[in-house]
């Protein structure tokens, strides 16, 4: 059923296009009658469409989304009338909260009167002061980006006690993007220039730069829902992530992940149990999807950033196979109240993973894959488009998009049979990326 705008159920509001393309909300707002409204950027809606991604009823083109007045006024001369707003895209995560709370309508106020998305700063800030039992990398603010090297503050004395090596990033960025790892003062400097002379999603500039303590461990990522103020955690996925050498740049990598193992989250060991609760509690989000990255140090888990919204990369498909939990479906039921948000733990795999291939020989290894009980699924990507086809003012806006969510080949998915078996599998796929 269609409904038209002001008449119940209401507009469902996405706030920026997934960049997987899987669009998992779509699903949740029809099951609803919700007519389904995506809010983007010009440039990104013609970019879509070459990538022949699923359509929403309403497209309403906004040049920064990143502004909440921007994306209100543009709403209403469309004659959107939303019920409910979530965001499907890092970049404006901050600007579909504040729509909310300005229109008085779901997530607002459930996910908290005053709350709103911390960025990565502003997160190691808060569980400082409200979660110090948290381990975190030791950090420093650098200077806003946009300013001239020469005159930026670069952390000094205070960046460099963190050691070496140390990761630089924005503070708002997402995707990895200006993620970079430096191994001195000097690589710092450049690492600063380089980040400096990015443009963040949908153009603009950085809040701001992070430099951070290296921890060297395997990396971790918690999925889950927050209801009540409560940690609902679904999944946890082993990340597999690889260094690559930042083009134009030698000697300066940043990281980029390949793939994912997900195992149920009732499963986690205590401790990644209390750290999604103690961000929670830190970070004052009461209800909504949630994600966590963390690193296993030689202590225990230590906390590296939180998202408040769907993981992408594939993530929401990964999640449910492995535990048969729909993280759209349920996000809706938090934000809407119309059933209960823990999930069943029926229809999932126990164990799935994946990797994003980037070449026809790391297709090639998996359809070679042969495991008793071991399902291979192979999806293909559609050849990309030529950003030629775009008008030439949209390269800029897409720099970044095209830089980042851009190049694979397919996504490989493993799923059944022995579970250990699964990990390395999936490390012998991409063992020549990982050891780079």
């Amino acid at each position: 059923m269609t409904v038209t705008a002001g008449n119940p159920p209401g507009d469902f509001v996405q706030v920026g296009a997934t960049r997987d393309g899987l669009e998992p909300y779509l699903d949740a707002a029809h099951r609803r009658g919700m007519r389904t409204v995506l809010v983007e950027t010009p440039a990104y809606l013609r970019w879509r469409r070459l990538l022949g991604r699923r359509e929403f009823e309403v497209e309403v083109a906004v040049e920064r989304p990143q502004d909440p007045d921007a994306v209100r006024t543009a709403l209403a001369a469309a004659g959107v009338a939303p019920a409910l707003v979530l965001t499907g895209f890092e970049r404006y995560v901050y600007a579909g909260f504040a729509l909310a709370r300005a229109l008085r309508v779901a997530p607002w106020p459930d996910a908290g009167d005053t709350f709103r998305p911390l960025d990565k700063r502003e997160q190691r800030e808060a569980l400082l002061a409200g979660a110090p039992q948290v381990a975190q990398p030791r950090f420093v603010p650098l200077g806003p980006d946009g300013a001239d090297a020469a005159d930026r503050l670069d952390g000094g004395d205070a960046a460099d006690r963190l050691g070496f090596p140390q990761v630089i990033k924005p503070a708002d960025g997402g995707g990895g993007l200006g993620v970079l790892l430096v191994d001195g003062a000097a690589e710092r400097h450049r690492a600063l220039d380089r980040v400096s002379a990015l443009v963040n999603y949908g153009g603009g500039a950085f809040s701001g730069i992070v430099a951070e303590e290296f921890v060297k461990g395997p990396e971790f990522s918690l999925q889950g829902v927050a209801h009540e103020g409560s940690a609902v955690l679904l999944s946890v996925c082993e990340k597999l992530t690889c260094l690559e050498e930042v083009p134009d740049e030698p000697g300066l990598s940043g990281f980029r992940e390949v793939g994912h193992v997900a195992r149920p989250g009732d499963g986690a060991p205590p401790a990644l149990q209390e750290l999604a609760q103690a961000c929670l509690d830190a970070t004052g989000y009461r209800a909504g999807p949630f994600h966590v990255d963390v690193i296993q140090g030689p202590d225990g888990p230590v906390f590296v950033e939180m998202g408040f919204r769907l993981s992408g990369g594939g993530l929401v498909a990964l999640v449910e196979k492995a535990t048969g939990a729909d993280w759209a479906e349920l996000a809706f039921r938090t934000h809407l109240g119309d059933a209960p948000v823990r999930p069943d733990g029926a229809g999932g795999t126990g164990i799935a993973g994946q990797i994003s291939a980037v070449s026809e020989q790391e297709l090639a290894a998996a359809e070679a894959l042969q495991e008793p009980g071991m399902t291979v699924q192979i999806q293909l990507a559609a050849p990309p488009p030529d950003p030629a086809a775009l008008p030439a003012d949209d390269l800029p806006v897409l720099a970044s998009d095209l830089a980042r969510h851009t190049g694979a080949a397919g996504r490989v998915v493993l799923s059944g049979g022995p579970g250990d078996r699964i990990p390395a599998l999936l490390h012998s796929l991409v063992a020549d990326r990982l050891r780079g």
